[in-house]
C-alpha cells in the first residue's frame, strides 16, 4: 500500500492545477473564514508554524493538495485533496486537537488570521462539506488560477432517489444536456466533480471562467434540472468562490 500511495502522489505532483482524483480520493470543504490564503509556499510568519506542521505530518494524515478559494465577500477558504476518506478523518482528527482546540499549539496561528467580524471554526463548523470515492468527473481542460468554481452540498429525499439519481445524474447524457445548454447561453463551463458524502448527500464542485458565469451557470442549471432536483433532493447549498492559490504537499 505504501508503494502504491508513492507511486501516485509521484504522478500528482506532476499533474497540472486539475486535481487528480480516483475512486479512493476524498474532498474536504472549508466555510469561509479567512483575512488570507493559508496554505501557500511562504506562508504569513504566524502561520508558517501550522504549515510547517501540516507539511510533515505522515501520509496517512497529510493532504496532498490544498486549494485556496476567495469568497465574492473576500473571506478565503480552502477546498482539500487526501488519497482516501481515512485520510481525511485522520486529518481533520488532528487539526481539530492541534489548530482549532484553545488548548492547541497551533490555535494562535488561526486566530491571527480570522478575517474581521467572523468567529473561529470549532470541529463543527469547520466544513461546508466532505466527501468520498468520486461518482462522476467530467472537468475538462487546463485549470487556471482566477476560475471560478461553485461547490454544491445536496441532500437527497431518500436513499431511494439518491441511487437513482447515481444512474441518471451521473450519464454521459445528463452531463452533455449541462454542457450544451451551457454552450448555447455562452457560459464559459469547465464541467464537474461528483463525490458521495453518504447514502444521503453528494458533494459537487464545477468550474466556471469567472464568478458570473459561476453565477448565470447556477441558475440555468435550477431551471434546466428544475425536475430532477426537485424530486432528488430535499436542500441544496452553494458556495462559490475564485482560485486563487494551490499548494502540493
Amino acid at each position: 500500500r505504501s508503494s502504491t500511495m508513492a507511486a501516485r502522489r509521484g504522478v500528482r505532483r506532476l499533474s497540472t492545477l486539475l486535481s487528480p482524483v480516483d475512486d479512493q480520493t476524498a474532498m474536504i470543504v472549508g466555510r469561509p473564514f479567512w483575512r488570507y490564503p493559508l496554505a501557500v509556499a511562504k506562508p504569513e510568519p504566524g502561520m508558517r508554524p501550522l504549515m510547517d506542521a501540516i507539511t510533515a505530518l505522515p501520509l496517512d494524515r497529510r493532504p496532498f493538495r490544498i486549494v485556496s478559494h476567495e469568497a465574492e465577500d473576500g473571506r478565503v477558504f480552502n477546498s482539500t485533496f487526501f488519497e482516501s476518506d481515512a485520510h481525511a478523518s485522520e486529518f481533520l482528527e488532528w487539526y481539530d486537537t492541534h489548530a482549532l482546540q484553545p488548548t492547541g499549539e497551533f490555535h494562535r496561528c488561526l486566530t491571527g488570521a480570522i478575517a474581521p467580524g467572523t468567529q473561529l471554526p470549532t470541529g463543527a463548523t469547520l466544513l461546508f462539506g466532505r466527501g468520498g470515492g468520486v461518482l462522476d468527473d467530467t472537468r475538462f481542460g487546463e485549470y487556471q488560477l482566477g476560475m471560478a468554481v461553485r461547490f454544491s452540498l445536496a441532500s437527497f429525499r431518500s436513499a431511494k432517489e439518491e441511487r437513482q439519481a447515481a444512474v441518471s445524474g451521473t450519464s454521459a447524457a445528463f452531463e452533455q444536456r449541462i454542457a450544451d445548454a451551457m454552450a448555447r447561453e455562452g457560459i464559459a463551463y469547465f464541467g464537474r466533480l461528483v463525490m458521495r458524502v453518504d447514502t444521503t448527500r453528494w458533494i459537487t464542485m464545477s468550474r466556471y471562467g469567472s464568478l458570473a458565469e459561476a453565477h448565470a451557470g447556477t441558475a440555468l442549471v435550477r431551471v434546466l434540472c428544475a425536475d430532477e432536483m426537485q424530486r432528488w433532493f430535499s436542500s441544496y447549498e452553494t458556495i462559490l468562490g475564485t482560485a486563487s492559490r494551490l499548494l502540493d504537499i
